[in-house]
């Protein structure tokens, strides 16, 4: 798509993350089933994915340890809104292992880290390339058409020079007081 630097590589997502969506449940079963249990894992669905980045685990939804039927996204995925008002702009690094809605897409890195992948999905680049994707009635994204998307991708120390860097201006801007 551009040029980049000589020891990067282009690929697409899907080579460097799993990336699935989660399950749905409607309200009366989520309210039967799963609403104020104090065990399992939380369910996490789009509002409780803030535009701040984090997540809200007090909900009051959870789905039982031997439930298989509902996907996991483990500590330190991505997971990030791809359909409705609020595709490509929440996002948010799990902090455990969560059961998510199907309007939610979890990426689990493979060879990438993830911080790396979080602060790509909210470049302005990748916006612009999400934002063309986008179809249908409620607007939102495949995960297919995410698995093709390209990401530029540094050597694994490039990386982690960029992702310290960009964590230490967000300090710095967040530390900031007038």
């Amino acid at each position: 798509p551009f040029d980049i630097p000589t020891f990067w590589t282009w690929c697409r997502l899907g080579e460097i993350a799993n990336i699935y969506n989660g399950n749905s449940i409607n309200e009366t079963e989520k309210a039967q089933r799963y609403t104020g249990l104090t065990f399992g894992y939380n369910f996490i669905a789009t509002k409780d994915v803030g535009f701040d980045c984090r997540i809200n685990y007090n909900n009051g939804v959870r789905i039982p340890l031997d439930l298989d039927k509902f996907k996991k996204a483990p500590k330190n995925s991505v997971l990030l809104c791809i359909e409705g008002g609020s595709a490509g702009k929440k996002i948010a690094i799990t902090e455990e292992t969560v059961c998510f809605g199907n309007k939610l897409c979890a990426f689990v890195p493979l060879v990438v880290q993830i911080r790396f992948i979080y602060f790509f999905l909210q470049s302005p680049i990748f916006a612009s390339i999400f934002k063309s994707n986008v179809s249908g009635i409620i607007g939102g994204v495949s995960i297919n058409r995410l698995k093709e998307m390209y990401i530029p991708i540094p050597p694994l120390l490039e990386q982690k020079r960029i992702v310290s860097m960009l964590d230490c201006l967000l300090n710095f801007i967040k530390n900031f007081s007038y």
